[in-house]
């Protein structure tokens, strides 16, 4: 996993972010298009590129897209061990 890349798919998730216009340090819950539906669209994206689950209260826990990331990350170590 890489964060740039993680980056750029939540940039492609969201409905109506500018490609490349985010960064790691990004909070992620002060984006203009932040709303439930985003909330979904990023979980499904998780799922779906990153084959975890991440439970919504999680996400509650995270301020920025490198938390996120982390998260994910540390997710996804779990399940291969």
């Amino acid at each position: 996993m890489e964060i740039n890349q993680f980056v750029r798919h939540f940039e492609n998730a969201i409905e109506g972010i500018e490609p490349n216009s985010l960064t790691p340090e990004t909070q992620y819950h002060k984006i203009e298009q932040w709303d439930s539906l985003a909330l979904l669209c990023l979980l499904a994206m998780i799922d779906c590129e990153y084959e975890v689950q991440v439970p919504g209260m999680d996400l509650k826990q995270c301020d920025t897209l490198h938390d996120i990331f982390d998260l994910v990350a540390s997710r996804k170590l779990l399940q291969a061990a």
